[in-house]
């Protein structure tokens, strides 16, 4: 009998931790859309259109996924999305429903859009949440540290862009995702060389080339043999890329092969072949490779004396030209736009540091004043008396001076990636020493507390607010509160709320 209880409390026990991220059995139809958004987006998208017009008829669950596999589908396919009504209302229904992985997928498509929407800014704090809901999920968080790298990099942030890159390493190769990894050697090789570092970009090139050819993933194999052939190219390594560019071309058309072979026979003073390769070029659909395909022709018809095909390739120089100007302008007012919010939060940092200072101030002068008032009350007292009235000034001494180191450290910083290790360590070993306590107890509560929560804690711990904790952790604020309220879920077992674990973290000294 004690072991038919036994059996059957282990079985309530694995279906109360498997409730949390539980998976729903979809009708056939959208197993077969959810199958067809990874392999074939096209007829994923085709699958969904003939579900749609029984869509009524499903669940609001079955809708949504329906829904997210949509959103999915098109950003496989590139196609930019305008509005995030839809994705929200996808990301609320999963924060209710409490589903982790399903919310990560939904938070990695909704940065997604602000990505498309030109909201660089918006769509790394949204990253970075799905990452910190989907922290079990090495595959989508292969996935998301590499949009991360792209979106630094676009930023010119080649430092956060290279420690992303690490990250999504290190995720792809606990899946053994050999595709992902290859791209992040290639990304790797892309900020190498735009740092200028020809031999550090060679080596991740090869890397990411070789790894593909060896996994069989020949199409993507190729387009990084492209790159390293311009890259071999660019430094000067003529022979070497037209070889490479020579072998992509027999195996697939690209665009960016064929203005390689059309630079090299222009240097060469081959004009024909330059030109024949030119107008390969231009049956791709890069703008930039088009650009530079029509200025390499108007060169080589200005030196065969042909004026008037040197106008009209001059008259379509100008018009991609102008067509890469308004983008470009678009995206310099993006990266301005992340520039101002950028200089905000410097200038809402030093207003902090003000205050703070100010607070301090008039927090010494306090207790200046009553431990001058305390003495001159006390003077008379016996000296047992004014031994026990000097110890406990110095533990409120003590007590003041710690929490004062606690902010010393966040005093100077202005902007979250300057927030290193040190600055980390400096706070938890001050926190030590004003709450001995506190951090071996949070652990005994919780001993799976992540690098994130348990910042998010110390923070709360001294009294910091969750939009200052948003902006020194690069997450919203909002990220900040559901971290807050699932902590406490996991440590108490009970529904979690923002103030219930402020409170919890005040008390536990």
């Amino acid at each position: 009998m004690k072991k038919t209880a036994y059996f059957l409390l282990l079985l309530l026990l694995i279906g109360a931790c498997g409730c949390r991220n539980r998976k729903t059995s979809y009708p056939p139809l959208i197993r077969q859309a959810e199958y067809w958004a990874e392999a074939c987006p096209d007829s994923a998208i085709t699958c969904l259109d003939s579900i749609d017009a029984s869509l009524q008829e499903l669940t609001e669950e079955e809708r949504m996924y329906c829904h997210m596999l949509r959103i999915k589908a098109e950003d496989k396919l590139y196609i930019p999305h305008t509005s995030d009504s839809l994705i929200n209302r996808i990301v609320r229904f999963y924060e209710q429903q409490g589903d982790d992985r399903r919310l990560a997928e939904a938070l990695y498509y909704k940065a997604g859009v602000y990505r498309d929407c030109n909201e660089p800014s918006r769509a790394i704090r949204t990253y970075l949440s799905a990452a910190e809901v989907g922290c079990n999920y090495d595959t989508l968080n292969g996935r998301i540290y590499g949009q991360l790298a792209a979106l630094y990099a676009y930023q010119k942030a080649y430092h956060e862009s290279m420690k992303a890159l690490r990250q999504a390493l290190v995720y792809n190769i606990k899946c053994d995702g050999y595709l992902g990894i290859a791209y992040s050697w290639r990304d790797m090789a892309r900020i190498f060389d735009r740092q200028y570092s020809p031999d550090s970009a060679e080596v991740y090139y090869s890397k990411a080339y070789n790894l593909m050819k060896e996994k069989g993933f020949t199409r993507p194999a190729y387009g990084v043999l492209s790159e390293w052939a311009d890259f071999k190219y660019g430094n000067g390594r003529t022979e070497q890329a037209k070889d490479m560019a020579y072998e992509v071309l027999a195996h697939r058309f690209s665009s960016l092969s064929a203005l390689t072979l059309a630079k090299s026979y222009q240097a060469e003073n081959h004009p024909d072949s330059a030109e024949a390769y030119c107008r390969k070029a231009l049956q791709g659909t890069d703008i930039y490779h088009h650009r530079t395909a029509y200025g390499i022709l108007k060169e080589i018809a200005l030196s065969q004396g042909k004026q008037e095909d040197a106008h009209r390739y001059a008259r379509c120089y100008r018009e991609v030209s102008d067509s890469i100007s308004r983008m470009t302008r678009t995206e310099a007012t993006v990266r301005i736009n992340h520039e101002a919010e950028k200089l905000d939060l410097l200038s809402h940092m030093k207003r902090l540091r003000y205050i703070l200072a100010l607070a301090l101030i008039m927090l010494v002068a306090g207790m200046i004043y009553m431990g001058r008032n305390t003495r001159a009350h006390r003077k008379g007292a016996q000296k047992d008396e004014a031994h026990i009235l000097t110890k406990n000034q110095h533990e409120e001494s003590l007590t003041f001076s710690t929490a004062r180191e606690s902010f010393a450290a966040f005093l100077t910083v202005t902007r979250s990636s300057e927030l290193t290790d040190e600055y980390w360590q400096q706070l938890t070993e001050t926190i030590n020493k004003a709450y001995p306590d506190f951090i071996s107890r949070l652990y005994q509560y919780y001993p799976k507390l992540s690098s994130h929560e348990f910042r998010v804690c110390c923070l709360t711990k001294i009294g910091m607010s969750r939009t200052q904790m948003a902006e020194l952790l690069s997450h919203s604020v909002s990220s900040i509160s559901n971290t807050l309220s699932r902590l406490y879920t996991k440590i108490t077992g009970e529904k979690g709320s923002v103030q219930k674990m402020t409170e919890f973290l005040y008390k536990l000294v």
